[in-house]
């Protein structure tokens, strides 16, 4: 149809790990507010990406080839779940009756190639694979590369007409065949082109990127790394660009810094979850990041500098700066650099007490009699 989608983000869903895959829990609690969010900057849901990577035992640096002609290259467990997401985001058109039409949602595989290097493969459940898995007719198997059709069930009510699909065989015949019970997930798929570009342009491209969501075991989304960046940047001190210290090469500066921290899908996942910025609010800096002359226009920047919330965050960050760690006393340390014991200061200078032993002001030994050097350490007393 000569449609062409460029990926700007990844989204991360939440997922569980499990011994032969991921689970995973569509749809998610937030995929609405993700969606809403991904629209504000310009942004619709193309596909979705997963992985299968393992490292070659003999040499780390290359993959193992798991997908190839004698195996499979989508998996009839992922056939089903590309069809059953393609179903949940149809095509919204006026050209047909009821309104949807089919779907533009492609499932794009990272996967290692013969060579032990890494390839893209992007495929798209067929009209006939929606409609199987839409009539619960077709389900997953053990065997990777094959499809089940269900049997008919009356307590079900589940009827299940004659399926059939041809091959060539060895003698270059074509063949009709019974697809009961098993057929190959290869019938149920289409390919689709994929291409990268030679002169990168991303519309998300701040330096250093925010945690990624749904990674509890890597990395942590925390508040205190928003504000902690905002302090660092020194946010707050940023004026519009109608301001009359606004056109200064400091404010210039400044203004980028923080329009590259803003240039971040996962911040902007992230900020409506701080409670601070109302919806309008996010919406905003969600149009602002996305905004394609945000590095170069410097009056991007000046309607989120205009609204409440943005000075919220900014005092909130301010605020809540951690106070600076109390330093010890010359006093509580030796000549030796070593933190003394506070029950050590009560030790006479010169090596008495007044007591029956000299307590060691370094390992905190009572050393009993007349003793200029510590009995377990040897250090003077």
């Amino acid at each position: 149809m000569g449609v062409k989608a460029v990926v700007e983000a990844i989204h991360e869903p939440p997922q569980e790990g499990e011994l032969d895959g991921l689970s995973l829990d569509l749809p998610w609690e937030d995929e609405e507010r993700v969606v809403q969010m991904a629209h504000a900057a310009g942004l619709q849901v193309v596909g979705l990406v997963f992985t299968d990577l393992t490292p070659n035992p003999e040499d780390k640096t290359k993959t193992l080839c798991k997908r190839h002609q004698s195996s499979f290259f989508i998996s009839s467990l992922e056939a089903s779940f590309a069809a059953r997401e393609q179903l949940n985001h149809p095509l919204r058109t006026k050209s047909s009756p009821t309104g949807i039409y089919s779907s533009r949602l492609v499932t794009a595989v990272l996967s290692g190639t013969p060579d032990g290097g890494i390839d893209l493969a992007c495929y798209m459940a067929s009209e006939q694979a929606c409609a199987m898995v839409d009539a619960d007719m077709i389900e997953p198997t053990v065997d990777p590369g094959t499809v089940r059709i269900k049997l008919e069930s009356e307590g079900e009510g589940r009827y299940v007409p004659d399926v059939f699909f041809t091959y060539t065989n060895e003698y270059g015949i074509q063949v009709k065949q019974s697809a009961k019970p098993c057929f190959p997930v290869e019938y149920l798929l289409v390919n689709v082109t994929h291409g990268f570009p030679t002169v990168p342009a991303p519309l998300f491209r701040t330096p250093k990127p925010f945690p990624v969501e749904n990674r509890p075991f890597t990395e942590q989304q925390d508040p205190a790394v928003v504000f902690g960046e905002i302090r660092r940047l020194g946010a707050s001190k940023l004026c519009k660009s109608t301001n009359a210290n606004g056109s200064s090469k400091e404010q210039g500066e400044l203004r980028k810094s923080v329009a590259l921290f803003l240039n971040d899908w996962h911040l902007i996942a992230f900020l409506p979850n701080m409670g601070i910025l109302s919806e309008d609010e996010v919406k905003l800096i969600a149009r602002t990041s996305g905004s394609p002359a945000l590095l170069e226009d410097a009056s991007v920047l000046d309607p989120l500098l205009d609204c409440d919330g943005w000075r919220t965050l900014m005092t909130i960050a301010q605020e809540s700066e951690p106070p600076r760690p109390a330093t010890a006393p010359v006093s509580a340390f030796d000549h030796d650099g070593f933190e003394a014991p506070p029950d050590s200061f009560d030790v006479v200078e010169g090596g008495g007490s007044s007591g029956s032993g000299a307590i060691c002001p370094h390992c905190t030994f009572e050393n009993h009699g007349a003793r200029t050097d510590c009995e377990v350490c040897g250090l003077p007393l």
